[in-house]
């Protein structure tokens, strides 16, 4: 077949696919208007195919060539399903990671908490322990706080500037107690002691101190995601310190990078969980609802997050490691 012959046959397919392509660039168009590209894209490399073999003009050849590649990066260019991936990752992937790493997130647990149960006994038993642990300016500032007939109040323009400064202090805490686990673990571990022995200090103080009720309302809702997400900081930072204690069969640089991988998508969950901290932090826990609403509200919330690492993604598969 001669090439005018050749080109004549099929300008009007050419014109079709062009139309397509133009309407697929700027993202117009119903899915049953594009429906057939695939198949259009197919015909034209079969064209070109046809127009090598039997030697047409290389204007011809270029043409084609043109169009082919900018079909094939439509059709074959990565598609972002970014909602998808963030939906899965929460509803599947990450409490299924921290199942999978339950021995480490069940250590970082003890360490954070065990403090806090234990100081609670202590300062119980001898009121004056508190002053071993904190300073007396410290316990000070605390009873001015939460010293109040109704505890922290503030303004609704107070509310926004303190929800920018939880999350900068949140994310901090996170990050140290993430970062220090590359000292083999260790530095997770201390800091996870540390806030513990700090928390568990003050909330003995304040309880016997008349102040419980201002300090528990404040803090039961906004803690239901604050201090579980520290302690899976630390069990981040933990394997990153496992995976250069342990290398197994891998270096310690290559296994501290398979370990980093697996701990960094971690961190993106607890960086959720803050961000939720933080904004119940600001907007809900000063606020001057009744106590009983508050002790209701933050109990359901604490079951919420213990079914949520217990059950969900149970049916979706393994966690996607990448």
């Amino acid at each position: 077949m001669k090439q005018g012959r050749f080109v004549q046959s099929r300008e009007a397919r050419w014109a079709q696919y062009d139309a397509q392509l133009e309407r697929l660039r700027r993202k117009r168009g119903s899915d049953a208007d594009l429906s057939d590209f695939p198949a259009r894209y197919r015909a034209l490399c079969n064209d070109l195919a046809l127009a090598r073999t039997r030697g047409y003009s290389l204007s011809l050849v270029d043409e084609l060539e043109h169009r082919v590649r900018l079909g094939h990066a439509y059709l074959y260019r990565p598609k972002s399903h970014l909602g998808r991936s963030i939906g899965r990752f929460f509803a599947r992937d990450f409490p299924a990671m921290i199942r999978a790493e339950w021995r480490l997130v069940l250590l970082a647990c003890l360490l954070l908490f065990g403090p806090m149960i234990w100081l609670s006994w202590q300062i119980a038993q001898s009121p004056e322990f508190v002053y071993r642990v904190l300073s007396a300016g410290t316990v000070e500032q605390y009873e001015s706080m939460y010293g109040g007939a109704k505890g922290i109040q503030r303004s609704a323009e107070d509310d926004v500037v303190m929800f920018a400064f939880y999350i900068m202090n949140n994310v901090g805490v996170a990050l140290r107690t993430f970062g220090a686990g590359l000292v083999f673990g260790i530095g997770s571990a201390l800091i996870l002691l540390f806030n513990g022995v700090q928390i568990g200090a003050v909330a003995a103080h304040l309880s016997l101190s008349g102040y419980q009720e201002n300090f528990t309302t404040f803090v039961i809702g906004h803690g239901a995601f604050e201090l579980p997400a520290i302690a899976l900081a630390g069990a981040a930072g933990g394997r990153m310190g496992l995976s250069l204690l342990f290398p197994g069969p891998y270096g310690r640089m290559a296994a501290l990078r398979l370990g980093a991988r697996r701990a960094v998508r971690m961190l993106y969950g607890v960086m959720a969980m803050l961000l939720l901290a933080a904004g119940l932090e600001a907007f809900w826990s000063a606020s001057a609802l009744p106590s009983q609403i508050k002790y209701l509200v933050g109990g359901a919330l604490w079951l919420l997050v213990l079914a949520y690492f217990l059950f969900a993604g149970r049916a979706g598969g393994p966690p996607r490691a990448d």
